[in-house]
């Protein structure tokens, strides 16, 4: 959260923070009439969920951009980071080879579809206990 709030600060715009039990979603409203509602005052949402699914309703009736900042089955932004690390210290992603041991999960999905957008070679090793 703290890295969205930054950025956000650094592009001179403003955030606002709602917790789950502001949004109310599943409490009795619904994922739609939150994402009509939103879209109506804010520019962009940065979305952390537990469920993918949520991340794609919501994204499917929102009129504005819909970031997925971390959802169970993606973590775009963690991979996006990583990337830019690399460009970092190697100045390109061409012909990298990126080995990536931990848990197979969200992190893991979102390193697995950025490396092949980018044409890198990725190594997974995902030892039990990582999970």
């Amino acid at each position: 959260r703290v890295s969205f709030e930054v950025g956000i600060y650094q592009l001179g715009a403003k955030s606002i923070y709602l917790t789950p039990k502001e949004i109310q979603i599943g409490r009795g409203e619904t994922v739609y009439d939150t994402a009509k509602v939103l879209s109506r005052y804010l520019d962009a949402i940065v979305m952390r969920t537990f469920s993918h699914d949520t991340v794609t309703e919501f994204a499917s009736h929102a009129s504005i951009p819909v970031i997925n900042g971390l959802s169970d089955l993606h973590h775009p932004c963690q991979a996006l980071g990583d990337l830019m690390t690399i460009i970092e210290q190697k100045g390109h992603l061409n012909g990298i080879r990126l080995a990536y041991v931990g848990d197979g999960n969200n992190v893991a999905n979102s390193l697995i579809e950025a490396a092949s957008i980018m044409g890198m070679k990725l190594s997974l090793a995902c030892p039990k206990g990582y999970d």
